[in-house]
């Protein structure tokens, strides 16, 4: 598990495998942040879709307070899923260094778009990033999203 250093906030990008401890704090972050606000528990079929993922997390003296995982399409694309910082470090960059790690990664193995659905009111993070939206908003999970792509370089 080959972790990546921040810039000097103590903060790590690191992979976290399914299963693995990291996996589980991620998952708990993922309730707490995307589930748990909307009255919703995480559904078995998405469980076992976690298996099939990729994740990272950001971590703090060992605590998860970052996540995202990736899902191949095909041969080309990966799905972005499940992006999450704890509340309390919002506006510190940590989604940005993930979302960097996650397009790193895809990159490094050969992908060449990341798709994702945005909520709206997050989909002005992902355009910062170079995401652009495709197509009208439409409703997952009960509220408002939008697709959105990135091609990589």
């Amino acid at each position: 598990m080959k972790a990546q250093a921040a810039e000097g906030d103590g903060v790590l990008l690191v992979e976290a495998p399914y299963g693995s401890g990291l996996y589980c704090q991620a998952l708990a972050l993922r309730e707490a942040v995307l589930r748990q606000p909307l009255g919703l528990m995480l559904a078995e079929e998405e469980r076992a879709d976690d298996a099939l993922r990729r994740h990272f997390c950001a971590t703090d003296q060992g605590a998860v307070v970052g996540s995202v995982s990736l899902k191949k399409l095909d041969s080309g694309t990966v799905q972005l899923r499940q992006m999450a910082v704890a509340e309390n470090r919002r506006r510190e960059g940590i989604g940005a260094r993930l979302l960097a790690r996650a397009e790193d990664w895809a990159r490094g193995e050969g992908y060449r778009l990341i798709v994702l659905n945005a909520r709206l009111g997050a989909d002005g993070f992902y355009a910062a990033h170079g995401y652009l939206a495709q197509g009208e908003p439409f409703e997952e999970n009960t509220i408002p999203h939008v697709r959105m792509t990135k091609r990589l370089a």
